[in-house]
């Protein structure tokens, strides 16, 4: 019975070590980084951003036809970003449609996580942005 229970901590202390723990991960979520793929779609511009100011918790970036900017809180885990402001250029409705597309993930996301060196921006388990510095 103390084998059992000495494995049953061990297994539970192991699988907490995993990358879900967002308390080990905020610190990594500062700087810059590029979008690469937005939803299930990997077919982007290079240059799309996202930056995070973790001192002022300001985000900002390029999001293919404006610049973007807001704020962001992280409390619990949990990640959400306030009202995003931007740039009023005109573009392409390519560059429009990816635009619309990031300002709206940004709206739904209420978590993140690391893998492989990605940043992953999701709403519950589904993962909306994935960008690397």
């Amino acid at each position: 019975m103390k084998l059992f229970s000495i494995l049953l901590v061990l297994i539970l202390s192991l699988k907490s070590c995993g990358d879900v723990s967002n308390s080990n991960n905020s610190e990594k979520l500062s700087g810059e980084f590029h979008i690469v793929t937005l939803k299930e779609n990997s077919n982007l511009p290079d240059n799309l951003t996202i930056n995070f100011d973790t001192e002022t918790k300001k985000i900002s970036g390029f999001s293919g036809c404006n610049n973007f900017f807001g704020g962001f809180t992280l409390e619990d885990g949990v990640l959400s970003f306030g009202q995003m402001g931007s740039t009023r250029k005109m573009c392409f409705s390519e560059a429009n449609n990816i635009e619309s597309e990031i300002l709206k993930a940004l709206s739904e996301i209420n978590g993140f996580s690391f893998k492989d060196n990605a940043l992953q921006l999701k709403t519950n388990d589904t993962i909306l942005i994935t960008a690397k510095q």
